[in-house]
């Protein structure tokens, strides 16, 4: 069989894809695992970082691997691996970093002791490599620095091209930094499925077998549309713990009986009320007189209240965006079958019929109670949704509404 690697091979992006993915599975379980006062960002300080309470920070790299040995595991973490030295080194140059405040050995040996390093890998772990093995020697007192030391200018020499590069800058290292830095350097196997072990913390807070794929799915939709709005608006992603409860204990409280409050709010009413397109549909089709200020201020009431429900709903994590968009599309699905069979027999584009047809379309609707995450809506509420869909141009009474009031 042929080893050459057509140029299809080398520029597909599908391992690419599954690092990114495993980065951000890993990003999901840490804020599975996050406790009171934490944050835990995504490729802000690294790959994940957690920020602790007594000012401290965990820096995570975190590395997957697709390639496998013999019996169809990961293969191992060597000696000489390159994402374990490009990781170290990477690491050096963050310590040193002038441009961050550490331009002196006690300001790198402050932010060391307060800052943990770790890596994070899929591969499996070797008791025969010797850099973890002198690395567990030296934080239990079996070997001391310059011993180390002479370990790294062996394995240096022996090294080419890059990995030894990597390794003389640990080399280069002051001494004492270099010790202070190992001491805080950690290694984490995980040799099972990362998905595995999310789906494992959602089963350990009570859920029903049953459920456990829709959280995780809940948990890494809402995740990815956060991280994209967050990034949209020039924001990172970082999430604090009051954060994460408030906003993500819904995905899991989702999937036991909840009702949500219906708040009626005191409302500025809009000026230029019979401008807006919901409206003037409205007036068109003879629902409600151009004069008629009070109706069409009450159902601009209507239209604002479940808007702002919706929004108070989400900002207070008692939905998701996934929720509050499905609830829309069931409104448009439900419209969409009404405004069908009303106009199943018109034949020109506006007349008394087709008005008339657009009236039993809306009289229709306005019939219909919605509910979300269990809550039944009534009607004034449900006839808002309707209303907010027409002002935005979703949905509309006439035959060919779209012409004139889509935007």
């Amino acid at each position: 069989m042929s080893t050459n690697r057509t140029r299809f091979d080398l520029t597909a992006a599908d391992t690419k894809i599954i690092g990114t993915d495993y980065q951000y599975f890993y990003f999901i379980n840490s804020l599975l695992e996050i406790k009171k006062g934490q944050s835990i960002g995504y490729e802000v300080k690294d790959d994940v970082h957690i920020s602790l309470p007594c000012g401290g920070v965990a820096l995570i790299q975190v590395k997957h691997t697709i390639q496998q040995n013999a019996q169809t595991q990961p293969i191992n973490l060597t000696e000489k691996d390159d994402d374990l030295w490009k990781t170290l080194s990477n690491w050096v140059l963050v310590i040193c970093d002038a441009n961050d405040g550490r331009s002196t050995l006690q300001q790198q040996k402050m932010f060391v002791k307060k800052t943990k390093f770790i890596l994070a890998t899929n591969k499996t772990k070797n008791s025969a490599n010797k850099f973890v093995v002198n690395s567990i020697k030296l934080k239990t007192g079996k070997i001391d620095i310059d011993d180390f030391i002479e370990y790294l200018k062996k394995l240096s020499s022996g090294a080419k091209g890059e990995i030894k590069s990597y390794i003389n800058d640990l080399i280069n290292m002051d001494e004492g930094l270099l010790y202070d830095f190992m001491l805080q350097t950690e290694i984490e196997f995980h040799a099972g499925s990362i998905i595995e072990n999310i789906k494992n913390q959602i089963r350990e807070r009570n859920i029903g077998e049953a459920r456990i794929n829709d959280i995780f799915n809940g948990i890494f939709s809402e995740l990815k549309q956060d991280f994209f709005i967050r990034v949209q608006n020039g924001n990172k992603q970082i999430i604090t713990y009051d954060e994460w409860y408030k906003k993500y204990t819904i995905i899991f409280e989702n999937y036991r009986t909840t009702t949500l409050p219906i708040r009626k709010f005191r409302l500025a009413i809009p000026k230029n009320l019979k401008e807006q397109a919901f409206i003037k549909e409205l007036i068109e089709i003879g629902d409600i007189n151009n004069d008629d200020i009070e109706e069409i201020a009450s159902f601009t009431s209507y239209m604002l209240d479940v808007r702002l429900n919706l929004q108070q709903w989400y900002d207070d994590g008692e939905i998701t965006l996934e929720q509050r968009d499905n609830f829309n599309k069931n409104a448009i699905a439900y419209w969409r079958n009404v405004h069908k069979q009303c106009h199943r027999n018109i034949r020109c584009n506006i007349s008394n019929q087709e008005h008339s047809q657009a009236l039993n379309c809306l009289d229709e609707v306005r019939k219909k109670e919605l509910k979300i995450v269990n809550t039944e809506l009534g009607i004034d509420v449900s006839n808002g949704e309707f209303y907010n869909l027409s002002n935005e141009g979703e949905i509309g009474w006439l035959k060919k509404w779209e012409d004139r009031y889509r935007k």
